[in-house]
């Protein structure tokens, strides 16, 4: 994906409010699970 094209995607989604939902509903749901993990990885090292 090209500067240009990453550029036009983002000016897409600012101004939808739809898709900035689901954009950041979807980042939401990714950090939920990325501290999941990490919480599952210091736990094996804390034992």
């Amino acid at each position: 994906m090209t500067k240009k094209s990453e550029s036009s995607l983002a000016e897409k989604v600012l101004q939808n409010p739809i898709l900035l939902e689901k954009l950041t509903d979807k980042v939401y749901q990714l950090m939920l699970e990325d501290l999941r993990k990490q919480r599952e990885h210091l736990g094996i090292y804390r034992r």
